[in-house]
């Protein structure tokens, strides 16, 4: 079990201290918009199960980081095809999946029905993205021992 990738990672500091630090970007991203961290918090803690998904979408762009940093500084454990679709996911489940102020910065650049349209299958674009990093985990060899 400890030879797993994804707690491999946690034993070297440079992918530790890197995944630990892409969660907590990440985490408090949508804290920018709304205000300040206790916003977030409360937003998050009170209102919707979408961000709940949100959270495992944190942890999981951590995991990425983190299995990359270690492929490029530690041991090269994974192919080179499989690292983008990790930085896709992630993007698309931060700014159209929970970020509350993006999608209606989207509506600048966008007529208001797709802005609404976005806004109603969020929670579909965030299920999405951390399948995604689920896929591009696995395709970085991070549930296989190295």
């Amino acid at each position: 079990m400890k030879d797993i990738l994804i707690f491999k990672i946690w034993r070297h500091k440079l992918p530790a201290l890197t995944a630990l630090a892409t969660m907590a970007l990440v985490f408090l991203w949508p804290s920018i918009p709304l205000g300040g961290i206790n916003n977030w918090l409360q937003f998050l803690y009170y209102y919707s199960p979408q961000n709940y998904f949100y959270v495992i979408l944190s942890i999981l762009s951590g995991i990425y980081v983190g299995i990359y940093v270690y492929d490029r500084k530690v041991q090269s454990c994974c192919s080179i095809q499989s690292k983008k679709v990790g930085a896709t996911g992630s993007v698309l489940g931060v700014l159209l999946g929970a970020c509350p102020a993006c999608i209606p910065v989207l509506a600048f650049f966008l007529p208001l029905s797709i802005s609404i349209a976005l806004s109603r299958v969020s929670l579909w674009f965030l299920i999405i993205a951390i399948a995604i990093m689920l896929l591009s985990i696995y395709r970085m060899n991070g549930f296989r021992k190295v």
